[in-house]
């Protein structure tokens, strides 16, 4: 999608492609891809450069005959093709129903059901390995989360609709990284929903007015 501004660094893209993230990260990343090519290209290079290093390391311990009659072999050998059946999943919120992103769709019964939030906002949990909380958040129309910062790190994926807050207007596809170095007060603008993919490693800390209150709770947003 062009209208995409905020992607994963490289860094994560590598750790990615190298296996090396944990599986809900890489859930985040993977279901970003799903809407960005210019992050499947990145991928692609990543792959293709340690594609050359592993070859050419390969080859440097092989005589040169046979180093020779592996790349004649590598040339021509066609590469399997893997196919997997995808059932088309969707989430319904009330009256609409948003596509799971594929990554998710095999997995569904992991997915908890929506419970409401403070400012309008509803979440539905979704089980993942490790101590990261991974949940669906659903902002519906001219609704708001409380002014907060982060205790750790929060990635937001935007599967469907829009929200913003101070620092820019966040679309489908945008991948946006949040630390305690951040604060901010994400909200939607009145008939704009926003449907996204969320993930914490602690929990929020509420920063502005009466929602300080709801400091003591913050494990609410950070449960299983």
């Amino acid at each position: 999608m062009a209208n995409i501004h905020f992607h994963p660094n490289h860094d994560l893209l590598s750790r990615y492609a190298n296996g090396e993230l944990d599986s809900a990260s890489s859930i985040l990343i993977s279901a970003h891809l799903e809407f960005c090519p210019h992050c499947r290209q990145k991928i692609a290079a990543i792959e293709a450069k340690q594609a050359r290093i592993l070859e050419s390391s390969e080859s440097a311990t092989l005589t040169p005959s046979l180093s020779a009659m592996m790349l004649e072999i590598m040339a021509h050998e066609p590469a399997e093709t893997i196919i997997e059946e995808v059932t088309d999943c969707e989430l319904t919120m009330e009256d609409k129903t948003y596509p799971l992103p594929s990554v998710l769709q095999r997995h569904n019964d992991k997915i908890g059901p929506w419970s409401r939030l403070p400012g309008n906002i509803k979440r539905a949990q979704v089980e993942v390995s490790g101590d990261s909380k991974m949940n669906f958040i659903y902002m519906d129309s001219d609704s708001s989360l409380p002014e907060h910062t982060h205790q750790g790190q929060e990635i937001t994926l935007v599967l469907a609709g829009e929200f913003y807050d101070e620092s820019g207007t966040y679309k489908p596809g945008d991948f946006i990284v949040q630390t305690d170095e951040h604060t901010h007060l994400p909200r939607t603008r009145e008939g704009q929903d926003c449907l996204c993919l969320t993930l914490l490693n602690a929990p929020l800390h509420f920063t502005s007015g009466l929602a300080t209150l709801l400091n003591p709770f913050s494990q609410l947003f950070f449960r299983r």
